[in-house]
């Protein structure tokens, strides 16, 4: 994401206009006013197990279907 560093560039350095920056970036106007805010970029938590809350109850079905499907031989059309 080096989107936010540029767009603080071009306004603070260039002093481009907020307008201007949303429309260069495809952004709206109050995203690029929190990106001017921000002093360093968002750090997102990554998530080390995935849950399967809906599939949960269907998951070995799943899987048995799937390895299944992958044993077939394919038939040419």
């Amino acid at each position: 994401m080096n989107v936010i560093p540029e767009i603080r560039r071009l306004h603070f350095v260039e002093k481009v206009t907020i307008s201007d920056l949303a429309k260069q970036f495809k952004l709206s106007r109050p995203a690029i006013r929190k990106h001017l805010k921000t002093v360093e970029e968002p750090v997102y938590p990554t998530r080390q197990h995935q849950p399967h809350l809906k599939l949960g109850a269907y998951l070995e079905q799943l899987t048995t279907w799937l390895k299944t499907d992958a044993a077939l031989t394919r038939q040419k059309t």
